[in-house]
């Protein structure tokens, strides 16, 4: 428990995640073994005020501790079970969405921020491994050898490939407390060095072919609601706005020839794509996606954008960016709903050849995970009490 703003915290229960109060009085909680536990407990005190029960085992747990769980104010009850671990895989998914297992003898129990090196032989990703923190692992593909890149045991996640393939920068909270941004050869043959720290949590780092930009968004907590910014290495000596404005721009993507930049943006009232010229990003600006869109990325040929639009469809829009700057056909590839999506970041990466996708999605398992629901839940946990 922790008070606000002070920040003081106290533990109430030992062994506990995904912690989430009942308005009949009860604390709701999940332990490392994955058991349901109910506690009778006082908001007003913030004290236990009885003995923690067992309601059920077998609970499906996510990544960061979290679980399939909820509990309505009028005391119905809903928990998803699960007899697998929770983990995930990689896969190649075609253009007419026939997907592929990477490597099946390479799991995790998270992956996330896939990035393909410059060559497309090599592959950086967050991993998470028997509930360690996130880490960034780089893996040959298909079923080459992997090393764990970031050794440091903090949460480290969103590698960018370096316009070389020799090194590759992530977000970090390794030393500052704040999400800085580190650069790390992928040989593992140097330390990682710090690459940005600022006042605010940096997330989402892109390179320019060129290697003379730097791009990264910055947290929608921080002062701009979340913004594209930008800094010449060995050039500038603090960030300048890209695109910046009170609404919330995100996952900055470069074209191959880095004369255009795409993001996403919720200026609409929803997150839609958009492509500005680059680095004079007020020259122009046009509306990609038609309705709602997050995750953009580029074709490697510089002649398509691809995006998730609002059904979890994946998109392909066919661009000219000569002699100026316009659209061709918007096409929908493939339903990308049963694969790992994320607002801020892309959760996929492109071939080489631009015929395939690199994605996440859950590892499926012999028995199909369970969800419960059980009504009228506080005349039953009253029915218990009377006991």
């Amino acid at each position: 428990m922790a008070d606000i703003p002070s920040g003081k915290h106290r533990v109430i229960v030992n062994d506990a995640m995904y912690a989430r109060y009942a308005s009949s009085g009860h604390l709701l909680y999940v332990t490392a073994n994955k058991t349901l536990m109910v506690v009778p407990f006082d908001q007003n005190t913030m004290k236990l005020t009885g003995e923690p029960t067992a309601l059920t085992g077998g609970m499906r747990l996510g990544s960061g501790g979290s679980a399939d769980l909820a509990v309505s104010a009028t005391g119905s009850l809903v928990y998803a079970t699960g007899t697998g671990q929770g983990e995930q895989e990689l896969v190649w998914v075609t253009r007419d969405g026939r997907a592929q297992p990477v490597d099946p003898d390479w799991p995790g129990m998270y992956f996330g921020f896939p990035a393909l090196s410059p060559d497309g032989k090599w592959l950086a990703v967050a991993r998470v491994v028997d509930e360690e923190s996130f880490s960034i692992w780089i893996k040959r593909l298909d079923r080459g050898p992997s090393i764990k890149l970031t050794l440091d045991g903090n949460y480290n996640y969103g590698p960018a490939w370096t316009p070389d393939g020799r090194s590759v920068t992530f977000s970090s909270t390794l030393a500052t407390g704040a999400t800085d941004l580190w650069t790390k050869r992928v040989d593992g043959g140097a330390p990682a060095v710090m690459q940005l720290h600022e006042k605010w949590n940096l997330y989402n780092p892109r390179w320019s072919p060129d290697g003379k930009w730097l791009l990264f968004q910055t947290d929608i907590a921080s002062p701009g609601s979340g913004d594209i910014l930008g800094i010449r290495p060995g050039i500038d000596t603090a960030p300048m706005p890209v695109v910046a404005t009170t609404f919330t721009e995100m996952s900055p993507a470069l074209s191959p020839d880095g004369r255009w930049l795409a993001y996403s943006s919720n200026e609409t009232g929803e997150d839609a794509i958009y492509v500005v010229p680059f680095p004079n990003t007020s020259a122009g600006k046009w509306a990609i996606s038609t309705g709602a869109g997050t995750e953009p990325v580029w074709s490697h040929r510089g002649n398509e954008l691809f995006y998730r639009d609002g059904s979890g469809n994946l998109v392909a829009v066919a661009v000219n960016t000569t002699p100026r700057f316009s659209l061709g056909r918007s096409t929908a590839l493939f339903s990308a709903a049963g694969f790992t999506s994320f607002r801020f970041t892309p959760q996929y990466a492109v071939a080489p050849d631009d015929q395939r996708f690199l994605m996440i999605r859950p590892l499926e398992t012999g028995t199909p995970d369970k969800l419960i629901v059980v009504e009228n839940w506080f005349e039953e946990l009253r029915g218990k009490s009377r006991k």
